[in-house]
C-alpha cells in the first residue's frame, strides 16, 4: 500500500513537472548566427522587438542575458567572452505573445540554445552616480522617442537606431552617439566603458539625443591599442577612412567622459550602493543548431 502511494506521488510531481515546462512561454522558431564581423572603428548593435517578431543583429550574451533578466549590464557576473561573442537572432512570437512577453521566451531561449544557468545575489559595491550638474542639465529632448530603450527600431535615412547606440574611434578618442534614450540608458552605456558601474540618480524621465566624445585611456576595456568594449578598435588602432599619417592626426584630444558628460549639465560622482547580481552559472559560447 505504502508503495503504490509512493508510485501515485511520484507520478503526480513528475506530472506537475511537466505542465510547469509545457505552460513555459517560448518563441515559436528561432536562429542564432554568429555576426558578420563590423567595419573598422565603429560597431552597431541593433534590438528590435516589432509586428510579432525578435530582430536582433550584432547582439552579446551578455546583452540578452541582461533583456532577459531586466537587469543592467553591470549586474551580470560571468564569462568575459559573453561581451565579446555577437550574433544575429531572429525570432517569431507564438500566437497571442506580447512584447511585454519577451524577457520571458528570450530566457527560455538561452536555456535550451545556450544552456544558461543563472543564479541571484548581492553585494555592495563602487559605482559612479549619474547626477544633475549645480548649474541644471542642459538636455534636448529627442523628437522621435523610442518605445523602449531595448528596443530600438531603425531610423529613416541611416544613423543609429532610436534608443540604440553607435560607437566610432577617431583621432579625438571615443565617438558615442545615443540618440532617443533615457538617463538610465544613457547610464548604462556608460557603465560599459567606465572603471566601475554608473545608476542613474537623476530622477529625470524622458529620452533625450546624446554625442558623446571621450579619450577611453583610462576606461575598461579600452586600452591603447586594443579592442573596445563593443569590438572596435581601441584608440592606438588606426582611425576610421584607413588611417592617417600620425603627422596629420589632431594633437587636441577629447577629455575624459566626465568633461564629456559635464556638457549636458550632468556629473558622474563616485559613490558605494548596494547592487542585485545576476551570476551565470554556466553558458555553452556555441548554441545548438537552428
Amino acid at each position: 500500500m505504502k508503495s503504490s502511494f509512493a508510485c501515485a506521488l511520484i507520478l503526480s510531481c513528475c506530472a506537475a513537472f511537466g505542465q510547469q515546462a509545457a505552460g513555459t512561454l517560448a518563441f515559436e522558431v528561432a536562429s542564432i548566427k554568429l555576426s558578420e564581423p563590423q567595419q573598422m572603428g565603429r560597431i552597431r548593435v541593433m534590438m528590435d522587438t516589432d509586428g510579432g517578431m525578435l530582430r536582433y543583429s550584432n547582439v552579446s550574451l551578455k546583452d540578452c542575458v541582461r533583456t532577459a533578466f531586466k537587469v543592467k549590464e553591470f549586474q551580470i557576473e560571468g564569462p568575459d567572452w559573453m561581451g565579446n561573442q555577437r550574433f544575429d537572432i531572429v525570432a517569431k512570437f507564438p500566437a497571442g505573445a506580447t512584447e511585454k512577453q519577451v524577457p520571458e521566451m528570450l530566457q527560455a531561449l538561452l536555456v535550451e540554445r545556450f544552456k544558461l544557468t543563472v543564479h541571484r545575489n548581492s553585494k555592495e559595491g563602487s559605482i559612479y552616480a549619474l547626477v544633475a550638474g549645480k548649474s541644471g542639465p542642459k538636455l534636448k529632448p529627442a523628437e522621435t522617442p523610442a518605445p523602449d530603450a531595448a528596443q530600438a527600431a531603425p531610423r529613416p535615412g541611416g544613423g543609429p537606431p532610436r534608443g540604440a547606440m553607435m560607437m566610432m574611434m577617431g583621432p579625438e578618442g571615443a565617438h558615442l552617439k545615443a540618440p532617443s534614450v533615457s538617463l538610465s540608458g544613457l547610464a548604462e552605456m556608460i557603465s560599459r566603458f567606465a572603471e566601475r558601474p554608473v545608476v542613474d540618480m537623476t530622477g529625470i524621465e524622458g529620452q533625450y539625443d546624446f554625442d558623446l566624445v571621450f579619450t577611453p585611456e583610462t576606461m575598461r576595456g579600452m586600452p591603447g591599442g586594443g579592442r573596445g568594449p563593443m569590438g572596435g578598435p581601441g584608440p592606438g588602432g588606426p582611425p576610421p577612412g584607413g588611417g592617417a599619417p600620425a603627422s596629420e592626426i589632431p594633437v587636441e584630444r577629447a577629455g575624459s567622459i566626465f568633461d564629456s558628460v559635464q556638457q549636458y549639465g550632468l556629473k558622474l560622482e563616485p559613490r558605494k550602493a548596494p547592487m542585485e547580481m545576476l551570476i551565470v552559472d554556466h553558458i555553452e559560447k556555441t548554441p545548438t543548431e537552428n
